[in-house]
């Protein structure tokens, strides 16, 4: 009984020890290689039109919704300005901190053949308006008064990236002149050009 017993102790230790030879002959060998891939996202603003499914004219039109015309710029009976707006709506993005700036070229719609600072008595020769662009949480507000020709902006400055609809609202209250309130136009044709931008911060 106990010879038998060895046997098998021994028989059972050669069956415990035989897959560890095997398994130290298959090491598996293995090898790794490492690769970097880098790129770069510059800093972009765009702005563009939306569809004009929801544009808000009163008093104006347009053919391009690049320029647009007041329909009828004076009251008959006081030959001064009557009210007039427009709404549109764009499509932004900015994906770094930025600004919106609005613009306007001439501070007012000024008749394009006056030679400043000769104005007919008793008769403006200049449309004051206000321009209010909404965008992200904030408000920019521009009121061209039409006191000098001139360049004027406002701006505001955004902490970080967004994108969304940036609404622009654009009024000419009635009797609005720069001479007084509902004083009588001279005759000609009017403009000024507005700048909508958004820009990344320097």
């Amino acid at each position: 009984m106990s010879v038998r017993s060895l046997s098998t102790l021994i028989l059972s230790a050669a069956m415990l020890t035989a897959p560890a030879a095997v398994a130290a002959q298959e090491v598996p060998v293995e090898d790794t290689a490492e690769f970097q891939v880098a790129g770069n996202t510059p800093v972009i603003c765009t702005l563009a039109l939306g569809t004009g499914s929801e544009d808000g004219l009163y008093n104006f039109s347009t053919a391009d919704r690049n320029v647009y015309r007041v329909d009828q710029m004076l009251d008959a009976a006081t030959l001064s300005t009557r009210a007039a707006s427009f709404q549109i709506t764009m499509d932004g993005v900015c994906n770094s901190a930025h600004r919106i700036r609005v613009e306007s070229l001439n501070n007012g719609l000024w008749q394009l053949s006056e030679l400043p600072p000769e104005r007919p008595q008793g008769f403006a020769t200049a449309v004051p308006y206000d321009l209010t662009a909404r965008w992200t949480d904030q408000v920019v507000r521009l009121s061209a008064d039409a006191a000098v020709r001139g360049t004027t902006e406002r701006s505001v400055p955004i902490a970080s990236a967004a994108s969304g609809e940036l609404t622009l609202r654009f009024e000419i209250a009635a009797g609005a002149t720069n001479l007084a309130a509902n004083a009588p136009m001279i005759a000609g044709a009017y403009s000024d050009t507005l700048t909508i931008v958004l820009e990344p911060q320097q």
